[in-house]
């Protein structure tokens, strides 16, 4: 009985220690709302946080819209399951910047505002298929 007790009273504080030391060593990402992409090596370097190199191939000014439409609203919902700020910046203008992705079939969209990364997605050229930012399939 005594066993048990010791073991019982050290548990919780070695489990309390393995917990604080993973967290100490994983990756501090930015807040989404922080997130620079006004020149071409910020999106560069955010790319390659996410696992991807990428080509630029092109950009485009777009304007986010105020209304969640039919057709807006799963890229909306993506945003803000990747928590970026996309509906805080409704109305304004901002660019879109496609990125063919190396060792891949895949594209990536950046979108930025005030210089700031606000909206970001890849998918398949063939299908038009929407994914996250890792590749993986959207829910």
């Amino acid at each position: 009985m005594k066993r048990f007790l010791k073991y019982l009273l050290i548990l919780p504080p070695a489990v309390l220690c393995c917990i604080a030391v993973i967290l100490s060593h994983q990756k501090k990402m930015p807040a989404a709302d922080e997130i620079r992409a006004a020149a071409e090596s910020d999106r560069s370097a955010w790319l390659m946080l996410q696992g991807w190199n990428g080509e630029l191939l092109y950009s485009r000014p777009v304007t986010v819209p105020y209304e969640i439409t039919e057709s807006f609203a799963d890229y909306a919902a993506l945003q803000t399951r990747q928590r970026l700020p996309l509906m805080q910046y409704a109305g304004k203008h901002g660019v879109l910047y496609t990125y063919r992705l190396e060792n891949s079939d895949l594209y990536a969209e950046l979108l930025t505002a005030d210089g700031m990364l606000i909206g970001a997605q890849c998918y398949e050229p063939e299908t038009g298929r929407m994914l996250n930012i890792h590749g993986k399939a959207v829910q």
